[in-house]
């Protein structure tokens, strides 16, 4: 693992949650065409959580090559990330099951 996988892998904590929201987290809804919002900004140690109305499968990848990549099933809870080191995290959602559609976003941890 290079430097800067360990870096963003030392700096998010990746949790898979269905259910209720928790307290004190930003959420980012994933449609086809964007990110709303579609740059988030949190405290370190907050979650963000993605939850995706494009009715197709959503792949999160943030940036690096070690980086955490996961999906969000349409019609679930959603996929929660906990941000623990201050910083910029940019990522890109790639909508896939139809017509293929790619849009970006940032986390800036605070």
């Amino acid at each position: 693992m290079n430097r800067a996988g360990r870096i963003l892998a030392g700096a998010l904590v990746l949790t898979f949650v269905i259910g209720a929201t928790a307290w004190g987290e930003q959420k980012v809804t994933i449609t086809r065409e964007e990110n709303k919002p579609k740059n988030v900004d949190v405290k370190v140690g907050e979650d963000v959580r993605f939850i995706n109305f494009s009715a197709q499968t959503a792949h999160v990848w943030f940036g690096g090559e070690d980086a955490p990549r996961f999906f969000v099933p349409a019609g679930s809870g959603g996929a929660k990330v906990k941000f623990e080191k201050p910083g910029t995290y940019e990522y890109s959602v790639h909508i896939t099951g139809g017509k293929v559609h790619a849009h970006t976003g940032s986390v800036v941890v605070k």
